[in-house]
């Protein structure tokens, strides 16, 4: 027992161990009578005012009407009476064929129209008679100079290839022809030797129609024959351009040689022309002698029938088609707008279907967009929006409203959305088709009400609450709420639990 005192007496003298003792009694002090150190804590006011939600979106603008359009039917554009910029109206003729043919044959439908319902005379029944017999005489003899024509005009256009332009071959008529000549590229020289390939099989099918032309079928193979023409004339010219460019230096022959390939060349041009006038004089013929014994027959056959009344409503019809034709002759804007598209000139010719022209409707523009699948149910017809263009910048603010809403989905980069239309409330000359425009869409707005910080409501399982500062600064509260609209710019609505001037804490740290 002593040792034990004597030990702890010498502790207690030892002057590291009383330091010791006294470290260990300020640590232990400071640790169970330190004060809480004070929390950081961010609020905002609870305040009245608008909640607003809106959806925000980018689409480009179009015209809110366009149209392209085309002539019913071929033919030469003798009139365009606007170019691009200028303004139309609903029903202008902006352009017109050439229409001296309809104009006639719906004069000569009236003109029979008058006929039959006048009645006919045994003199004009010879007269009608006559001029059928003559217009038929006329049809079978054109016919047989068609089908000699076909045969004449492949003689021409074989010659022409065989006899002369195959003397710049070597194999012509094989599967593997070869120029002779000096071509300055690889490619040309290919292109040429593939051609005159084809071409032996452009005279083998025209050689084929030449022997089974008959007065039946002519019509179908003359119409042909254009097409073996512009195919045969097509690579001649190409030979003749490799002719007529050669010269000593690179070729390696002398001028007087070439001279007289130019002399070959010129020659087989002037055979193929020789086809080609016998084949477009016949084809002419052909249709101008078939139209006329069409127009006496039907002629002698209306004049013949009498005056019954289902002669007359058949004619009427006629008329009515020729005044059809006619009309077809032109295209007519649809609309009021401003001409954006003039394809074709004056004198060019026109096929069937071919868009040629374009009219945008002056009216207000719209705007087309795509709304994700999240936010669509809150866009409805008549809603309001707020529009910029990158054109002007964000601080000019032009007005819209929805128009149109898609029911069905549009899949965009594997996202489903849906198309949102919107038109412009008043026209303005600043806005252009193609703009992008960044649309905010106003889907709910609440006035005058009670609203916090999005930040501060607090949801624990559907059951929603926010954090109220306490009156002495420091401490705060938990509040039930009940959340009414969310707005787009981060508040939201406070339908009960808060009210005007308290202060909801936003974070704790």
């Amino acid at each position: 027992m002593r040792k034990h005192i004597s030990r702890i007496y010498k502790l207690l003298k030892n002057k590291w161990f009383i330091a010791f003792i006294i470290l260990l009694a300020v640590f232990v002090a400071y640790y169970f009578f330190k004060s809480s150190p004070a929390l950081n804590i961010e609020y905002a006011p609870i305040t009245i005012g608008n909640v607003i939600e809106r959806v925000s979106i980018t689409g480009k603008i179009l015209p809110v009407d366009k149209a392209d359009l085309s002539f019913e039917k071929s033919g030469v554009v003798t009139t365009i009476n606007f170019k691009v910029g200028d303004h139309v109206n609903k029903g202008d003729t902006i352009a017109s064929l050439d229409s001296a043919g309809d104009r006639a044959a719906l004069e000569i439908a009236r003109a029979d129209l008058a006929g039959i319902q006048r009645g006919l005379r045994p003199e004009e029944y010879a007269a009608y008679l006559s001029t059928l017999n003559s217009a038929s005489t006329t049809l079978e003899n054109t016919v047989d100079g068609a089908v000699n024509a076909v045969r004449d005009g492949y003689v021409k256009a074989q010659s022409a290839i065989v006899e002369y332009v195959d003397l710049f071959f070597d194999n012509p008529q094989s599967v593997n022809p070869t120029i002779n000549v000096s071509v300055d590229t690889y490619t040309k020289e290919s292109v040429l030797n593939n051609h005159r390939m084809l071409v032996s099989d452009t005279l083998s099918r025209w050689k084929n129609d030449a022997s089974n032309v008959n007065t039946q079928n002519v019509f179908q193979i003359i119409a042909r024959c254009h097409d073996y023409l512009a195919d045969i004339k097509s690579f001649m010219n190409e030979v003749s351009f490799v002719i007529n460019n050669l010269n000593p230096g690179s070729s390696g022959i002398s001028q007087s040689l070439i001279n007289t390939k130019i002399v070959t060349m010129n020659i087989a041009l002037s055979n193929l022309t020789q086809a080609i006038d016998a084949i477009s004089n016949a084809d002419t013929a052909l249709r101008s002698s078939k139209a006329a014994f069409d127009q006496a027959n039907k002629q002698f056959s209306l004049q013949n029938a009498g005056s019954s009344h289902e002669s007359i409503a058949a004619q009427q019809a006629r008329v009515l088609q020729a005044q059809v034709i006619l009309d077809n002759d032109n295209i007519v804007s649809p609309l009021a707008g401003i001409i954006t598209r003039v394809d074709p000139k004056k004198g060019e010719f026109v096929v069937t279907g071919q868009s040629s022209f374009s009219v945008q409707s002056d009216a207000v523009f719209k705007i087309e967009a795509y709304v994700p699948e999240a936010d669509i149910a809150k866009v409805v017809l008549n809603n309001d929006a707020n529009v910029t263009l990158d054109a002007y910048g964000s601080n000019v603010i032009f007005a819209a409203k929805v128009t149109m809403v898609d029911p069905a989905e549009t899949v965009l980069d594997g996202v489903p959305t849906y198309k949102v239309t919107l038109q412009f409330v008043s026209a303005d000359s600043r806005i252009r088709s193609g703009m992008t425009a960044n649309t905010d869409i106003l889907t709910n707005e609440k006035d005058n009400v009670v609203m916090v910080s999005s930040r501060a409501v607090i949801d624990d399982k559907g059951k929603k609450s926010v954090r109220v500062m306490n009156i002495d600064g420091k401490t705060f509260r938990s509040v039930p709420v009940t959340i009414g609209l969310k707005g787009s710019d981060g508040t939201s609505e406070v339908i009960s639990g808060l009210k005007e001037g308290d202060n909801a804490v936003t974070f704790v740290k």
